[in-house]
């Protein structure tokens, strides 16, 4: 056969779609043409769907928009509602991301034309010469709605409310002429759209689905389009031998004849066939349409970067620049000289080999893979080259590794002979050099045996540390316990007779109440510390038994403080019990109390009140009512201004609900009463404590102690005061403070006590049973 003598230019577009210029050439596709026209011109919304590669492109370009034509119908260009946008522009300063898309391929100005508008205000606004024609609405590869723009998810919804917009009512459209749109998108994709048919009430009911080519059209494409080039023969064989598919049969891959042929697949072998002279070529054998899509892409890749050994950089530009992560295509602007960092004479080579097609978009030039049938071969296509690549790059350097390997073994050789000849020469030397690594190695083992009795020695005295550490915290808390279970055994002596010093009584019940949770957190804390140091000492003596017996001794020692600790636990539930009954009674007690009358001056019965007052607030307050008692508290002390009880408790609301400053000012203003009042004292003592400042908190807590001997949270402080003088080497601290309440003007600065030295304290009362 002969080619064709009508001029060089093939008639078979290749991996492109036909364009609405060559529908003299579209064939095969007569009976699916005529049926779509139709369903076109009698409804308003058709959806046409179909695989990718059936030719839904070259339908609507070459078959549906000449029929409209000739229908009558004015058929506004094809549009997508997908793809990048000029650059500088920002999707979320767009009305809608997808209706600027499809106006876009409409449009021949610049973007400042089409954002203003929505669907229908353009067409309205659109200039006709015969406004009276129906017009026709093609938008292709619909699926870009669901792949493209996904952060501007939410105007997908608007985008298909303008299309019905234009579709408002069945007797008339925009400006009262009829509109029909069609829509095309993927058969995949088709789920997708029926998630908005709520939208589109009834419109989504006409559908046309278009397989990719039988035999008998795929014979027809070929004798029709080529102008003689295919005989009947000819046509049929080729036929044949492309509708085949590579399928698993017992385990093993095999082409096997299929129902369809791939519309891009033929062409490519067609238009082979054609630049052939009419000889078929590689694309013409029976293959897997991946496959030879794959053999295309690959001889089309060579072809465009012969003598620029740049294929790599080819590659890399349409995997990195034309295809997505998700598996579908992207586009790319043109620039001065360079197209997605790939020279421009390249992509013109790539374009002219159809693996990359143009198009013309407000005056830009886009560039965008061919066909969307050829994202996965050239995914392929890009896999299988890469990982040949790294193959050459590991044979050379296995190739590189096994020269050095030569070059090793042939200087071992020259290494070995000499290294013999030295050894003749050493052999006389080797008695000497023995004798005296044995004289080492005695001399190591000794310095091992008084390491290892040094490091055990040194463990010994670290845990005996931990030990005494242990006893001194464990006998401060016995003193605690016993202090609090001295103050709740002297309570249940306790009965309100008006006394002056019944409020510091029942502040300092109130307080060790309150402590009695922190004694019960300090044993928890040294029961486990006694545990972990029990453990400590068993793993200790396993491993180091140069000090086995030292270390067994200092077990036994630390063991028999577990009776003592059971003991403080027992007295301290003991104590919590006693606690809760005393507490039930006091109360009862308080609240039931009235002060008999007396005949006594002004001032006595002012500070009776007062003292009613105070006893009122005191019970809201172990109420909860702590809004209520402050309002007591300050009547109290508005009745009797000398009231030190009434700004103690006012400065202890205050420190409880975080108010630090005004606590301090409550504090000073009961110490300015009663400079001796001990709960005051203990207060600010452990104020200074929260503010680290120590030697205050110190001397407020001895004069606590001195005033109120059985003030168990000025105990508390001054132990705290004094395991931070341990434990730091250095202090910040120059003296106490100028402002301190707690220094009298004749007293002077209390000094630290040695280290491990208990606070002064009276024997405790025997608790009550």
């Amino acid at each position: 056969m002969s080619a064709p003598k009508s001029g060089p230019q093939s008639p078979f577009p290749g991996p492109r779609p036909y364009e609405a210029g060559e529908r003299d050439r579209f064939h095969g596709r007569a009976g699916e043409r005529r049926d779509l026209a139709a369903l076109v011109v009698a409804n308003r919304l058709t959806v046409l769907y179909g695989p990718t590669g059936a030719g839904k492109t070259s339908l609507l370009a070459a078959g549906l928009v000449p029929e409209l034509e000739r229908a009558g119908f004015m058929v506004m260009p094809l549009a997508r509602p997908g793809g990048l946008l000029p650059p500088g522009t920002n999707p979320i300063h767009l009305r809608n991301v997808y209706s600027a898309n499809v106006l876009m391929h409409w449009h021949h100005g610049d973007l400042d034309g089409v954002v203003k508008h929505t669907i229908t205000s353009y067409l309205e606004a659109m200039q006709d010469p015969r406004p009276e024609r129906p017009l026709a609405l093609i938008i292709d590869q619909f699926e870009d709605l669901f792949a493209t723009h996904t952060t501007q998810w939410e105007q997908r919804e608007a985008f298909l409310r303008e299309l019905v917009e234009c579709l408002a009512k069945p007797e008339r459209g925009v400006e009262e002429r009829p509109v029909r749109v069609c829509l095309a998108i993927r058969e995949e994709q088709l789920a997708e759209l029926e998630r908005y048919a709520p939208l589109l009430p009834d419109l989504l009911r006409v559908r046309f689905r278009l397989d990719p080519l039988r035999r008998p059209a795929a014979i027809e494409v070929m004798t029709h389009a080529a102008g003689g080039m295919f005989s009947r023969p000819d046509a049929e064989k080729l036929a044949t031998d492309l509708g085949h598919r590579r399928v698993r049969t017992f385990g093993k891959l095999a082409l096997v004849p299929s129902e369809f042929i791939e519309p891009m697949q033929l062409q490519l072998a067609c238009d082979e066939k054609w630049r052939r002279g009419g000889r078929s070529g590689a694309m013409a054998k029976p293959r897997d349409p991946d496959e030879a899509l794959v053999r295309y892409l690959d001889a089309g890749i060579a072809r465009a970067r012969a003598g620029w050994n740049s294929e790599a950089k080819i590659r890399r530009f349409i995997g990195d620049k034309l295809l997505t992560p998700e598996g579908e295509r992207s586009a790319v602007i043109r620039g001065k000289r360079h197209t997605g960092g790939l020279n421009n004479k390249l992509v013109d080579r790539l374009e002219h080999e159809r693996i990359v097609r143009a198009e013309e978009r407000l005056g830009t030039r886009w560039y965008e893979l061919a066909h969307d049938r050829l994202l996965e071969p050239m995914r392929l296509s890009n896999a299988t080259w890469f990982e040949s690549q790294r193959r050459r790059r590991r044979a050379r350097r296995i190739a590189l590794l096994l020269l050095l390997l030569v070059g090793v073994g042939v200087a071992g050789w020259f290494g070995a002979q000499w290294a013999l000849d030295r050894y003749h020469g050493l052999e006389g030397e080797k008695s000497g050099v023995e004798e005296q690594l044995a004289d080492a190695s005695r001399t190591r083992e000794a310095l091992e045996q008084s390491l290892a009795k040094a490091e055990g020695a040194h463990a010994v005295e670290r845990l005996r540390a931990q030990a005494r550490g242990l006893d001194v915290d464990l006998v401060g808390l016995a003193d605690d316990v016993q202090a609090a279970r001295g103050v709740i055994a002297e309570m249940a002596r306790f009965s309100p007779r008006g006394r002056d010093n019944e409020p510091a009584d029942l502040t300092n019940f109130v307080a060790v109440a309150a402590e009695l949770p922190g004694l019960g957190a300090r044993l928890t804390g040294l029961a486990q510390r006694h545990g972990e140091l029990t453990a400590e000492l068993a793993a200790a003596t396993a491993a180091r038994p140069v000090v086995e017996a030292d270390l067994k001794a200092l077990a036994k020692e630390t063991a028999s403080r577990g009776p003592e600790l059971e003991r403080l636990r027992v007295e301290l539930d003991a104590a919590t019990a006693a606690e809760t009954r005393q507490r039930a009674r006091v109360l009862a007690e308080v609240a039931g109390f009235e002060a008999p009358q007396r005949g006594a001056s002004g001032d006595a019965r002012a500070r009776e009140m007062a003292r009613e007052l105070w006893r009122d607030a005191f019970l809201l307050l172990q109420r909860g009512s702590t809004e209520d008692a402050r309002g007591r508290f300050e009547r109290a002390h508005l009745r009797d201004p000398a009231s030190a009880p009434s700004w103690d408790m006012i400065g202890r609301i205050a420190q409880t609900a975080g108010d630090l400053k005004t606590a301090e000012q409550s504090y000073r203003k009961a110490l300015a009463q009663a400079p001796d009042y001990g709960p005051s004292l203990g207060s600010m003592a452990s104020l200074y404590l929260t503010k680290e400042w120590f030697l205050d908190a110190e001397r407020c807590a001895r004069e606590a102690l001195a005033a109120q001997p059985d003030l168990l949270s000025a105990r508390i402080v001054l132990r705290a005061v004094q395991q931070r003088r341990q434990s730091e080497v250095e202090s910040d601290e120059e003296g106490l403070s100028p402002k301190n309440p707690c220094v009298r003007g004749t007293a002077a600065p209390a000094t630290s006590p040695p280290a491990g030295a208990s606070p002064p304290s009276p024997e405790p009362a025997k608790p009550a049973e």
